[in-house]
């Protein structure tokens, strides 16, 4: 008697692997970019908060409704209207490094743009509002 494995036998097991990667494969995936949507996310709440303690700080003076970040798959992270070494880019630059290299990874956010925007208070008393969202 021979001790291998029949031909049948590892058809069979082959075909059980296959149902299995089959099955899990999809599941995998879904977690795998879930998992990079929570990764763009974090990096655009972390953009948001920089700019609004760099806004509140009284550092940033623009007008109302002033775009002062985008964070896209093109361009990564863009400080508007502000020029290298002000506060805002020396904020975002300590934390990420080179802005041009910090991209979505997702596939959610892979054609659209987070973009961080100021607006500005009726009266004197008030603070600027400081918002995002994913367009």
């Amino acid at each position: 008697m021979n001790g291998g494995f029949s031909l049948v036998e590892i058809v069979v097991v082959i075909a059980i692997m296959a149902i299995l990667v089959g099955v899990l494969a999809p599941a995998y995936f879904r977690y795998v970019e879930k998992s990079r949507k929570q990764s763009d996310d974090t990096a655009a709440d972390e953009i948001l908060h920089a700019t609004e303690n760099v806004v509140l700080s009284g550092e940033y003076a623009v007008t109302s409704d002033t775009i002062l970040v985008t964070f896209s798959k093109a361009n990564g992270v863009v400080v508007q209207n502000d020029p290298l070494g002000t506060a805002l880019n020396t904020e975002l630059t300590g934390l990420f490094g080179n802005l041009a290299d910090i991209k979505p990874k997702s596939k959610t956010y892979a054609t659209k743009t987070y973009t961080v925007t100021i607006v500005m208070p009726d009266d004197s008393d008030g603070y600027p509002s400081v918002s995002g969202a994913w367009n």
